[in-house]
């Protein structure tokens, strides 16, 4: 193999793994016409066209009472539907153990807006735990 030639597949393995590496940095993914989301997502922006679907996982206790809430509709509401409520998948049958909360919505309109969950104990009238909110644009 000539010099040439091994530097050529040096920099094209470089290339790979670079590209590798940039696309693991996000946890959001997209399949198809599905846009799947999760925590490390929250403050990002995605683009979706009307009529895909979007997916959200995050991770709670119901136990303790959180649970995670989309909410009130605000600039969003207007762009995505939620398809269904929400669910809760346990990680054991374990006594006490936390899991994962999947929500559903569907791109509606075109526009964009801010799609927000809160991770709170609904009577409470304190502050949330936590946050999950995107910008999504649809086109």
């Amino acid at each position: 193999m000539s010099k040439s030639s091994r530097s050529f597949l040096m920099c094209v393995l470089i290339l790979l793994l670079t590209v590798g590496a940039a696309v693991g940095c996000s946890s959001a993914s997209a399949s198809g016409n599905r846009l799947t989301l999760q925590q490390p997502d929250s403050g990002k922006s995605f683009t979706v066209k009307s009529g895909d679907a979007i997916k959200v996982t995050l991770r709670g206790n119901s136990t303790t009472g959180f649970s995670w809430q989309v909410l009130a509709p605000g600039d969003g509401a207007a762009i995505v539907k939620q398809v269904g409520g929400a669910a809760f998948q346990a990680d054991s049958s374990a006594l006490g153990a936390g899991g994962t909360f999947t929500f559903e919505f569907q791109a509606a309109a075109k526009g964009e807006g801010a799609l927000k969950l809160v991770y709170s104990r609904p009577w409470e009238s304190v502050p949330p735990a936590q946050t999950f909110e995107v910008t999504l644009t649809v086109n």
